[in-house]
């Protein structure tokens, strides 16, 4: 039986940051130019045309609605948002203090 579980591996934020779609309760984000009302299913962003590769969540997801995405959307690696804003979070605090 396959099922869908969280595995932690490292990450190029860089990476993450410039091919990230952020799904919201209406509409999604383009985390690269930050343009909003993109469809959850577009490859693309159709404000700056980079090809997304992640999608990140802004609410906890039932199960049965990640399965349906990730069938849909099998191109896409899906991340854990929260985390991936606290590492964004420790970067930018490490820049301040290593000036």
């Amino acid at each position: 039986m396959n099922t869908l579980l969280r595995v932690w591996q490292e990450c190029d934020l860089k990476d993450i940051e410039k091919y990230l779609i952020v799904a919201g309760e209406l509409s999604s984000e383009c985390f690269s130019c930050h343009k909003v009302g993109i469809d959850l299913k577009a490859q693309n962003c159709p404000n700056c045309g980079v090809y997304f590769k992640y999608m990140g969540f802004r609410r906890k997801l039932q199960m049965s609605y990640l399965r349906k995405l990730k069938e849909e959307l099998s191109y896409l690696v899906f991340i854990d948002f929260e985390d991936f804003k606290k590492s964004l979070g420790k970067r930018e605090a490490r820049k301040l203090l290593d000036i």
